[in-house]
């Protein structure tokens, strides 16, 4: 596997550090090649910089694609606006040369230079296309075998697709695959690719930004899923800080919101609350104890199965 680096983006080192802890943890435990690089900056964010000024976007994206050009490595994220920034850049850029000639004469200037050579990709396509289900399963030591999990893609982890080209648009399953390996059900609901809203209350819309969430929280709370899966800070922030305000004025959904690094960090076998657990807006108690207990319960089974063997003289495999 060729070296990377993780484009962590703005909101996740500023608002959600233990989403950067628990990635760091699972990327550690897999003993992947990454690294940081310095240089890096926004994305930039689309919704605001490239309404107001498409150039200025275009360039900032292609600055943060020419340090990996000058470094020589992949990027990873788990912001999934991120990702889909830079790859639309990039993808802009490789089909119009008069644009890239004209990025490059101001890369130029502070000894950049935007080639685009490198992959850019998301967490979860990345952790199911390079690491692969079955070296996930090796890693298993508490899955979550019983336990009902709602997946949230997003907008930018899918699409557009014709710059990120890591699932269909209008189909995804990479995520569930994922799911599944770990051992939960990855329920099915008729919202589930429906955008979160979030990027509403960046534009004064905090009404609007909260309806989206009501749709999709109230059928996962009539669905009685466990939890809601998902690996975009912006979605996050939408899920679990939303909620909690809606919880304060007496909507009650009680749906935890994990990250997919969070997910398969327990499954790992870390504790939840060295992931960062205790630090989300939407307790997840309720959720662990569940999974505490159904992990004694396999445990106890397979004990007693490798007890039944030995009684009958089955080899172990």
């Amino acid at each position: 596997m060729k070296d990377f680096t993780v484009f962590w983006g703005c909101t996740i080192q500023t608002r959600f550090p233990f989403l950067e802890k628990s990635t760091r943890m699972v990327l550690d435990g897999f003993n992947l090649p990454y690294r940081d690089i310095d240089g890096f900056t926004c994305c930039p964010e689309k919704s605001l910089v490239n309404n107001i000024d498409h150039g200025l976007w275009v360039l900032t994206a292609a600055r943060n694609v020419a340090l990996l050009d000058k470094a020589g490595v992949d990027l990873v994220s788990p912001c999934t606006g991120c990702v889909s920034n830079l790859a639309t850049v990039n993808s802009e850029l490789h089909l119009d040369n008069k644009e890239k000639n004209k990025v490059n004469s101001i890369l130029n200037e502070i000894g950049l230079e935007f080639k685009g050579k490198n992959k850019l990709r998301h967490l979860v396509p990345f952790f199911h296309d390079e690491v692969g289900i079955p070296a996930i399963k090796n890693k298993l030591i508490k899955p979550f075998n019983g336990m009902r999990i709602a997946i949230h893609y997003g907008c930018h982890m899918i699409r557009p697709s014709h710059a990120l080209k890591n699932d269909d648009p209008l189909d995804p399953k990479k995520f569930d695959n994922l799911i599944r390996a770990m051992g939960a059900e990855s329920v099915q609901y008729m919202t589930k690719l429906l955008c979160c809203g979030q990027g509403l209350d960046r534009v004064d819309q905090h009404e609007n930004a909260l309806h989206f969430a009501r749709l999709k929280l109230k059928e996962l709370k009539a669905l009685k899923v466990d939890a809601m899966a998902l690996c975009c800070p912006s979605c996050y922030l939408q899920f679990d800080n939303n909620q909690f305000l809606m919880e304060k004025e007496g909507e009650k959904f009680g749906i935890p919101i994990l990250y997919f690094t969070e997910l398969l960090g327990m499954a790992m076998g870390y504790r939840p609350e060295d992931l960062g657990l205790d630090s989300h807006r939407i307790e997840a108690t309720d959720f662990l104890e569940k999974w505490q207990r159904l992990n004694g319960e396999l445990a106890k089974t397979t004990e007693l199965n490798r007890q039944l063997e030995e009684g009958f003289g089955i080899a172990q495999p």
